[in-house]
This record gives C-alpha cells, structure tokens and sequence, in this order.
C-alpha cells in the first residue's frame, strides 16, 4: 500500500498536534482579548530565536496622529543603511503587536540594509476600518516626509492588506513608493476560492471560520467590503502602482487571492514577483529561525527590498 505523503512541513505538523493534544480554541472560538493572549502565550511557550541579527538601535517611540497617538519600533541595522521599510504586522486586524513581529523585522532591517518601522496599528472590533488603515497611512505619511529615503512597504496577512491599501492611497496622493512586498495577504472577501475550499476546513492555523470571524470584526456588515481600499483586489485600476514582490504559503485560504492580486498588478503593467512555499501554512515567515527554507524566502524578500531601494 502507498503511503499518503504528509502535505504539512514536519515543524508545522507537530504544532498542529500539540494544539489538538492541548485543546486549544481556534480564534474564532474566543473573544478578541483571549485571541490576542492566544497569541502572547504561543510566542511565550516558543523558543526564542538565538540567530537574530545585530541592531545598531531599537527604539519604541510614538508619533501624533490625527485621530490617537499611533506607538510604532524603528529597527537600525549595524552599518551604513539606505531607505526606510514601513511594517504591519499580521493578525487579521485583531490581534498582534510590535511584540509578534519582532524577530522578523530584525531579519528585514539587517537584510536590507534599511531602517524598519513596525506599526503597532489600531485593532478591531473596538476600532473597526478605517481605523488601522488610517493609522498604517499616517505613518507612512510621516516618513516620507521625515527625510528623502527611498519607502518601501511590508505586511503580512492583514498587515499585507494595509500594504497594499497604502500602496494605492500612496498612488493616488503624490507618495513615491520604491516598492511594497505583501506576505500572504489578505486582498478580498471571498470565501469561495480553490484554496478556501481545499484547506479553509483544515485548521492549518488559519480556518475559513476565523477569516469570517476576523472580518466581521474589522469590517462590520453594514460596510463596503468591494472598496478598494478593504479589498484591493477589487481596484479599479492598478496602473501605476509600486513594484510587489507577494509571497504565498500552500497549505493557506489565503494563496489564491494572494496569486490573483499578483496576476491583477501584472497584467496592468506593475512589476510582480511570486514566491509559493510547499508545506508551508498562514504566517510561515515567523519560522525563519527553525526552517531553513523560509529563513531562505526572508532573505530572497531582503534581497529584492534593497534592490528597490537602490534603484529608487
């Protein structure tokens, strides 16, 4: 008899089964507050990684919004560095902090070779859209505005659909972008894709019950989920948008409408890159300290970064 090959990574699969062993709730089974100590309490249980590069500084600071002091990192790499990298942070909108992306924005600061300032964004459902997308853009905002460095755009899951949001108002207002990189990213409200149908009733981290429920919290019912601005694959012309390089993990609901956005952009002229990563599930880009693969995606996302950076 054949045996029917494990599609998960091996690291995933024992996290899997340590939270069915555990009876851990999925997301959408708990209250935003008991979501967000979820979260704390994995990365706490997890081991902290001990390869992270050198940061010649790590400051917390704030910056005056126009409707809530917005609290935001900045990461500066030891050397020379070039340009500034905005990050959001993923979560769904709900849950996540400057705390949960840490490690990866030290990775991006050194591997660029730039300043990274992570933003620690509203959450819903206590401020629903456009709460965080006003503050993701506030701060891009302020940093263009700082200096003349070459800007470029990072987000994962939610925090890639306040990227690509940002990229579109940076569009539309004058903001010269070098490029933006989106890490599986949220880009529509549809249910209905192959990858939902596929792996959504899978519970690889991320269910299609949790995207629901992680919707209705940002984008109550009575909003307009087709504006462009919640669902950029819904734009009305990409034309001119900042180069994207979108990465997408296998086993995710989120890949086909992360591919969709990428087909979107290229086929009105923007440069788009892809990258699909096997047996990977929603948010793989933390593991960068434990697979080798994904620390190789982290730098191959580096790499194109600085190369926006330098021709800008």
């Amino acid at each position: 008899m054949t045996e029917i090959r494990d599609p998960v990574h091996p690291y995933y699969r024992a996290i899997l089964d340590a939270y069915a062993k555990s009876g851990r709730p999925f997301f959408h089974q708990v209250s935003p507050q008991e979501a967000r100590e979820m979260l704390r309490s994995s990365l706490a249980a997890a081991a902290s990684p001990i390869d992270l590069p050198e940061m010649a500084a790590v400051t917390d600071e704030s910056i005056a919004g126009s409707e809530c002091v917005i609290p935001i990192r900045r990461y500066r790499p030891v050397g020379q560095i070039k340009g500034t990298g905005i990050y959001f942070h993923a979560g769904g909108w709900v849950i996540g902090d400057l705390n949960t992306s840490d490690a990866l924005c030290r990775r991006l600061a050194a591997g660029i070779g730039c300043e990274i300032i992570s933003v620690d964004y509203r959450l819903a459902p206590e401020n629903p859209y456009p709460a965080a997308l006003n503050d993701a853009y506030e701060v891009l905002q302020w940093a263009a505005n700082k200096s003349g460095e070459p800007l470029v755009l990072i987000g994962e899951s939610a925090g890639g659909n306040l990227a690509a949001a940002c990229a579109i108002l940076a569009r539309d207002n004058g903001v010269n972008l070098a490029g933006q990189f989106l890490a599986y990213p949220v880009t529509n409200h549809d249910f209905n894709t192959w990858s939902y149908r596929q792996v959504g009733a899978c519970n690889y981290l991320l269910s299609e019950a949790d995207m629901r429920w992680f919707w209705n919290c940002y984008c109550p019912p009575t909003t307009n989920r087709d504006d462009q601005l919640i669902s950029p694959l819904r734009i009305k012309s990409a034309v001119g948008l900042a180069p994207a390089l979108i990465y997408v993990a296998e086993l995710d609901p989120l890949r086909d409408e992360g591919l969709a956005y990428a087909a979107r952009l290229a086929g009105e002229g923007v440069e788009v890159q892809t990258r699909c990563d096997t047996g990977m599930l929603h948010g793989y880009l933390s593991a960068a300290g434990a697979i080798p693969a994904v620390a190789e995606a982290v730098a191959q996302a580096a790499a194109w970064l600085k190369k926006c950076i330098d021709r800008a």
